[in-house]
């Protein structure tokens, strides 16, 4: 999902969650390895937690029993803004959610949001998963996968109440955005406004905003959005995906069996979810048609604009919080085209 409410942190919570994780490690030492799950959003609120539940029970699955991952809950036990410090700080053992939660303890970690390859970060074993693991590895995270459709499946598009030509008609509308696409609509002259998703749909009936982005195959219809939207842009800017992460304290204590079998699960879901991706957003495609939306396609010169000022303007953000050695790495193995 692109966009977060702001809770309070249900310490309670929090403390039972401690309690079940330092239990259930000392119950299996011996035996069974217990990895206890937090998610951004729990299963019923957001499509996307199905990525992090087909990793989960694929670990299950492909250890024969001797890992089992445990879903302790999503925002019913820290608000997902607060979940990745708690996975540093060991409260958890692994997370999934999206990968720009991460900025404020990883500036770079969600720069595979710019990848044109078919696997976002090209899977377990390359150059570019390992510079990721490093990457989030100096902040007490064990990076495990960007899982994601192919490109321009399942990406952040974006919705608007007219017809849109190209990027000079964007200049002056009012588009409400996450912190991903907010460079875009800024370099495109757009006001971005913030808003929860839960008041989109009252913001797009009254006409505070004029639009949005969205990654359309999270559910864009459940939300009813497409009784209040007019046109879709088909011109897909930032991957999306679910990111998964492991603290590392915990990844370092499993044996090399068990970490290649948690890498294997990785890559399964890497690939189930190229489909998977495809699948929903065919499914949300045809709701909005049935609402009543249209779907537009820029001209071949001006997808050409479209796409490379998505990709600049968030390249040059990320250069201004990425560590200067980091980012020119960053773009040697993202293959970045200025």
């Amino acid at each position: 999902m692109s966009a977060m409410r702001s809770y309070a942190p249900n310490w309670g919570s929090v403390a039972a969650l401690g309690f079940a994780l330092l239990g259930g490690t000392a119950a299996h030492a011996n035996e069974t390895v217990t990895l206890k799950m937090v998610g951004a959003w729990a299963p019923e609120v957001s499509p996307y937690a199905a990525v992090g539940h087909k990793f989960k029970d694929l670990v299950n699955e492909l250890s024969g029993g001797k890992i089992v991952v445990q879903y302790m809950g999503a925002e019913d036990v820290l608000p997902p803004f607060d979940q990745p410090e708690a996975l540093v700080n060991g409260v958890f053992d692994i997370w999934y959610g999206a990968p720009n939660y991460w900025a404020g303890i990883v500036p770079g970690g969600y720069v595979t949001e710019l990848s044109k390859f078919q696997v976002a970060d090209k899977g377990p074993g390359s150059d570019l998963y390992d510079f990721m693991v490093k990457m989030y590895g100096n902040h007490g995270v064990r990076y495990l996968g960007h899982a994601a459709g192919d490109p321009g499946v399942g990406s952040h598009f974006l919705i608007a109440q007219k017809e849109i030509a190209g990027l000079d008609d964007l200049a002056g509308m009012k588009l409400r955005v996450p912190p991903l696409t907010r460079y875009f609509v800024q370099s495109a002259k757009a006001e971005s406004i913030t808003l929860p998703p839960s008041e989109i749909f009252l913001a797009m009936d009254r006409g505070t905003v004029n639009g949005f982005t969205w990654p359309i195959a999270d559910g864009f219809a459940n939300y009813g959005w497409q009784s209040v939207s007019k046109y879709l842009i088909e011109q897909p800017m930032y991957r999306s995906g679910v990111g998964l992460d492991m603290n590392l304290d915990k990844w370092n204590s499993l044996s090399p069996e068990n970490q290649e079998v948690v890498l294997k699960a990785v890559a399964g879901t890497q690939e189930w979810t190229r489909g998977w991706f495809a699948e929903k957003q065919t499914e949300q495609l045809a709701k909005m048609k049935e609402g009543g939306m249209t779907q537009l396609e820029l001209p071949a010169d001006k997808k050409e604009a479209w796409t490379h000022l998505a990709q600049e303007s968030l390249w040059t953000y990320l250069q201004g919080v990425m560590p200067a050695e980091e980012f020119a790495e960053a773009e040697k193995l993202l293959e970045r085209q200025k």
